[in-house]
């Protein structure tokens, strides 16, 4: 990551997320709003349908803050209540690092997914789908890294690391 995409922040980047085998699943565009070595930081709204997870209610306008780590197998989404900003809870992903250009972000999902709710509870998700990639003959060396990743982050949210540290259950 070059200096130039420090510069002049925030500013308008497009995120494109991708499935496993590389097809366009989604773009959308969002704010840059914090650019570092370690880590991406960009505001996004969501632009879909209300879609109801079961776990999570994503409404039209929600705000996320979205953490997106070159280098690592994981982005973190952080989720606001688009009426007043309540947080939701996090959903993070585990995904191939993210490919990051001056005006764009990439990201593969491997479909292991991970939601933490307000109170610090955590479901992992969709074992059954990141296992029918089929990753340990295909690719062993990304399915090592994304059970190391989920690892990570669960490590993260038990340390209660940024951006998890934030909730009143942090200081408990």
């Amino acid at each position: 990551m070059g200096s130039g995409l420090r510069a002049g922040l925030p500013r308008p980047i497009r995120v494109r997320r991708l499935t496993a085998d590389g097809r366009l699943r989604v773009v959308y565009a969002g704010r840059l709003v914090q650019a570092t070595p370690e880590v991406l930081v960009v505001e996004a709204l969501w632009e879909r349908p209300l879609l109801d997870l079961g776990y999570v209610l994503l409404e039209p306008q929600d705000r996320f803050v979205e953490y997106f780590f070159p280098g690592r197998w994981f982005v973190i989404y952080e989720i606001h209540h688009h009426r007043d900003d309540r947080l939701k809870g996090w959903y993070c992903d585990i995904v191939y690092p993210p490919r990051v250009t001056e005006g764009e972000i990439e990201i593969r999902d491997l479909a292991l997914d991970v939601f933490v709710t307000p109170a610090g509870e955590v479901r992992v998700l969709d074992e059954e789908e990141f296992e029918a990639l089929r990753l340990p003959e295909r690719d062993p060396s990304a399915y090592a890294a994304a059970r190391s990743a989920l690892r990570d982050l669960l490590r993260m949210v038990e340390r209660r690391d940024p951006p998890f540290g934030i909730l009143p259950w942090a200081a408990a």
